[in-house]
This record gives structure tokens, sequence and C-alpha cells, in this order.
């Protein structure tokens, strides 16, 4: 195998890749990235067995061949190079590398020694625009859960019904829900996505430009972009019935500003309790209220213009929760949905977007006497 390519481009093609290998494993193929070329293809690729990448340069003139390496070591080695042509070559289980006056070679493990990347079977598809995928994972994935003993909390629900994509995410306490247009898939599916894999692929798409086809089975689904593609391993397990606990029904409606109830909450938080982040948020006639207290430290005060027109209301809320959700508001206003101090709240954006809507849950926090 012989080829040659520029810096730039071998770098970008390993960058997008590093992100999948495991910085522990008990097979030491796993810590190298598979190179191969056939009819002056490049195919970089690394997998952790749950997710793989691939993804695919021009290599013009190229000689056939393939061999793995450690992941690591390439890349720092590629990083370091001069904006250059680099030349890579193999001999047996040795890479060498040529850039400039440098010289590098790395001693590799044979392809067959390197997992299979998975295949889609009994293939479904939908595509959407990058910009809307990229919207889904960075307004839902803070609300996974890191508790390992629900596994199936663990990752983002995908669900797929006609033209209509949901995507959920929820860890007991908190619930994203993401929906926009597809183009139509005839079944009706749910996808348990690991988040791993989901960054990973908002991390490679870089851009908001262009389009993301999805292609899934009962096992694996696969995100194709550009000369890249990301394939998955599912999360086994039931998903809550999620529907169930959104409150749709809540009748109090608070109106304010996003940004200055938000920056409200954060100076508030400061005198929280520091294991339960509590604040309390009293909503009054055209008016809304924020305290928290920290016995032996201090008390905090904040009272704010807002639109509410009911009876008035306590209720607690985790400041932390909160501001995570208010940072993933677009838009001037934000709408939060309440019913009793005691009940799940609703918060939305008080517009939402054409491209797609969002709802978040949040549970509250009963106040002390």
């Amino acid at each position: 195998m012989k080829f040659n390519i520029l810096q730039d481009k071998l770098l970008a093609g390993l960058q997008s890749l590093i992100g999948v290998v495991p910085t522990k494993s008990t097979f030491p193929v796993l810590a190298n990235v598979l190179i191969e070329v056939q009819k002056d293809k490049l195919k970089l690729a690394a997998t952790d067995l749950e997710i793989a990448a691939i993804t695919e340069l021009d290599v013009p003139g190229a000689q056939a061949g393939a061999i793995t390496v450690p992941a690591k070591q390439l890349f720092e080695i590629v990083k370091q190079l001069p904006h250059s042509p680099v030349e890579v070559a193999v001999d047996e289980n040795k890479i060498s590398i040529k850039c400039d006056k440098s010289k590098f070679s790395l001693i590799g493990i044979a392809k067959d020694e390197f997992p299979k990347i998975p295949e889609i079977k009994k293939e479904k598809s939908f595509k959407l625009p990058a910009a809307t995928f990229q919207a889904a994972v960075k307004k839902t994935l803070f609300a996974v859960s890191t508790d390992n003993s629900r596994p199936a909390l663990c990752g983002a629900m995908f669900q797929i019904n006609g033209d209509k994509l949901k995507v959920v995410s929820t860890d007991g306490r908190r619930l994203a829900l993401f929906e926009s247009l597809i183009s139509p898939v005839p079944q009706k599916s749910e996808l348990l996505i690991p988040p791993k894999a989901l960054n990973l692929v908002s991390r490679m798409l870089g851009s908001d430009e262009g389009e993301i086809t999805v292609r899934f089975d009962e096992s694996y689904s696969q995100y194709a972009f550009q000369n890249t593609q990301v394939f998955a391993r599912h999360i086994e397990g039931p998903y809550p019935d999620y529907e169930k606990v959104i409150p749709w029904d809540n009748q109090k409606v608070l109106n304010v500003s996003t940004e200055v109830f938000a920056s409200a909450v954060r100076r508030v938080a400061v005198f929280s309790d520091t294991f339960t982040s509590l604040i309390r948020i009293s909503a009054k006639k055209d008016l809304v209220e924020l305290s928290s207290r920290t016995a032996d430290i201090g008390e905090a005060y904040e009272s704010l213009p807002a639109k509410y027109g009911n009876d008035p209301l306590e209720i607690g809320y985790n400041a932390s929760y909160l501001l995570e959700i208010l940072k993933n508001i677009e838009g001037d206003e934000v709408n939060l949905y309440l019913n009793t101090a005691l009940s799940a709240g609703l918060v939305k954006p008080a517009k939402q977007k054409d491209e797609y809507t969002l709802v978040y849950l949040l549970m509250p926090i009963r106040l002390p006497e």
C-alpha cells in the first residue's frame, strides 16, 4: 500500500475518528485505526465495538492495501507535520510516513484482526437537514441519565412515525422532547441511541449545512453525510412511556423574558443548597419572585416583571436543571406551564421555531415549611 495526501486532509480524516477510539481496551487492535486503500480511495475506520466510524478520502494513483496502526500516535504525528504533501507506505506490518524532512514509522496490526464494521440489514431510512440534527442533539442530550442501573434512560429515544421525528431524553427528574418533520418512513420505529454516538456525529457534521441520512434496523443505526458514516449499536430495553407523565393540561402560564429570568436564576442560585440547588419561585400577578437561603451563609431575593394571571403559586426547582433548560430556549420569552407546587411543570419557548418544536418537563422539589 502506498499513497500521497495533503497533511490537512489526512489530519481532518483522523480528527473525525479519534473520538471513537477507546482509551482503554482488552483488545489492542481497538486502539488502532484501519487504513485501507482501494481504487484511489483511502478509507479510515475506528471502532470501540459499540460505535464505528468510517471516512473516505481521494488518493489518486494510490497502491491498494490495508493495515491498522495506533490511532493516537498516528494522529499526533500528522498533527505536528507541516502543511505539505504526506507520503504513506506500508511494508509488511510497518507503516512509514514522510513529509518534507520528517520521517516516522509505526508497527501495525493486520487488517484481519480489526473488527468487522456493522452492516444495516432490512434497512429503513430517513433524511433531515444537518442543522435540525444538530439542534436535536444539542437540545436533548443534557437530560440523558448517567445512572447505569437504568440503562434505558442512558440513551436518547428516536421515535419515527410517518414524517415525524421525536427525540426524547430523561433522567427521571427532567425530560426533553424535540419534534421535527423528516422524509416519510413507512413503519413506526423506535431507536435508543447512545449519547456518545450522537455527540460524535454532531461534531463530525461541523457546519449546519447539508443533509444527513439515517439508516437503521433493529440493532444498529447508520448516520451518513458527506464522505463519512457512523454506526451505533442500539441500547436494549424498553423506554418508559414518557407521554403519560407530560402534563399537557397545565393551565397556569408564567411568561417571562428568557435572558432576564436566566440571569436572575444564576444570581439567586449562589445561595442555594449545594446538594439540591433549590430555589423558590413565586408566581404572582404580573410578577415573579425568586429566592434562596442557606443557613449560616445568607439568602438572595429577586423580583422580575412577568405575565401571570392565575392564583399565586410557590414552587421549588433545582436551579442547575432549570438553567440547562433555559440555555436551550431560543427566543426572547419563555413560558412555564404550572399546576401545583408538587406537580411537574413544562417549559417551552413562547414562540416555537418553524423547523422544530421544543418541550421540557421539570419535576419540582418540595419546599420546606
